[in-house]
């Protein structure tokens, strides 16, 4: 007991002389208490296609605020038949350039092997700006009676012959038509379309900066013994790489996401059965679809019975 007393005598002492030194500078009267705590020795992983996607992620959102920008500049106009819309000419150049940014944007990054993604935001944007063409046979409202025939003036004579000729009519002069009227799309019709598109370039951001541009394919089929090649569905400068083989049921890592051709093999006997997207022509068989690795699940089955390959939720699904 004696001890213990003596130890917190001891302590009180120690804490006095501290507050007495501490008095009159700042902070007086507080001790600070200091914890040096070592460095963990365990590195963090690092996803060998982190800087490509921070990279990317940055690019995406730099053509985001310009498609933004571009947006808040048209200007709504009267249509043909008094509604506002805008002009189909320059929503239809909005899009363009927003492809043409983004697909700079990823090339930029990482020239080559991207052909895929390139790929994917050009048929996405692609089936967007077809929606804003004119029908075939739409043209703009005449008014109406502009091409019927206009009278001319006739003199007929009356009485016997005259010594004098007759004066020439002068050819009548066609009314000036009204211009027609500007060649728009409905402003609901365009802010949809316009949302779409910026839903696409979110889409790409919103991957890239999860760093999540790469998924494991698995190719299934409802037959054993058969093989699953594909191969990127974009435009490629240099010769196109070899095809990426997958012996069904198995799966391939690190797949860039994207849009894809393939061609599905299954030997029985001597005759080799082939399902291929995109389909040769003169097939008539249950369309395949195409393998879409942005909106697609990661699991692909094809089932050669009926010709046809096709996205599925999980493996089990491919029985």
């Amino acid at each position: 007991m004696k001890t213990d007393r003596l130890f917190v005598t001891r302590v009180a002492a120690v804490l006095a002389v501290g507050l007495r030194l501490g008095a009159g500078s700042p902070g007086a009267g507080q001790i600070t208490f200091r914890y040096h705590l070592g460095r963990s020795k365990a590195k963090a992983r690092v996803s060998p296609t982190a800087a490509f996607a921070a990279a990317l992620a940055q690019a995406v959102r730099e053509v985001q605020e310009r498609f933004d920008k571009g947006r808040h500049t048209l200007l709504p106009v009267p249509g043909a038949d008094g509604k506002a819309g805008y002009l189909r000419q320059e929503v239809v150049d909005l899009i363009a350039i927003t492809g043409r940014d983004l697909d700079q944007a990823i090339k930029n990054v990482q020239p080559s092997g991207t052909e895929p993604l390139v790929a994917w935001t050009d048929d996405e944007l692609g089936h967007l700006q077809g929606e804003l063409a004119v029908s075939p046979g739409q043209t703009a409202a005449m008014p109406a009676g502009f091409f019927a025939p206009q009278p001319v003036e006739v003199i007929a004579s009356l009485g016997g012959p005259s010594k004098k000729k007759p004066a020439k009519p002068k050819p009548a002069v066609p009314p000036t038509p009204p211009a027609p009227p500007p060649d728009t799309v409905p402003a609901e019709k365009a802010n949809g379309v316009l949302d779409e598109v910026g839903k696409v370039l979110s889409q790409i951001f919103t991957l890239a900066s999860n760093d999540n541009l790469e998924v494991k394919l698995w190719a299934g089929s409802t037959v054993s013994h058969s093989t699953f090649s594909f191969w990127p569905e974009g435009k490629i400068k240099d010769s196109p790489p070899p095809p990426t083989i997958i012996r069904m049921d198995g799966n391939k890592d690190h797949v860039l996401r994207g849009l894809y051709r393939y061609r599905a093999a299954w030997a029985e006997g001597a005759v080799t059965h082939l399902i291929e997207y995109p389909q040769p022509a003169g097939i008539q068989t249950t369309p395949t679809e195409r393998l879409d690795l942005v909106n697609g699940t990661g699991f692909f089955c094809c089932r050669f019975n009926e010709q046809y390959c096709h996205a599925v939720s999980n493996e089990k699904d491919c029985r």
